[in-house]
């Protein structure tokens, strides 16, 4: 599985609506509110880079107020580089 991190901006008075619809995708594993610029972080998981992709485009960008998405995909290359340079 590959975890996605997704900073998502909201349109004031927007807030509860957004988190409403990021509760109800069982690929979205946590949703995060914050204070600032980004309203939330939400924890995506899916197969592979595609599949969060998906997701973002699909169903997180479709929720209405969503202003704006910036999206981090898990590299799995790295997790396994400690093993790697040890041998």
């Amino acid at each position: 599985m590959v975890k996605g991190f997704v900073l998502v901006s909201v349109k004031p008075g927007k807030e509860m609506d957004a988190y409403r619809g990021f509760k109800k995708a069982k690929e979205i594993i946590d949703t995060i509110p914050l204070l600032g610029d980004i309203d939330f972080l939400l924890i995506v998981e899916g197969k592979e880079p595609n599949d969060i992709a998906r997701i973002v485009i699909k169903y997180i960008r479709t929720i209405p107020g969503i202003v704006s998405t910036k999206t981090l995909i898990e590299d799995e290359f790295l997790k396994q580089f400690e093993s790697l340079a040890s041998d």
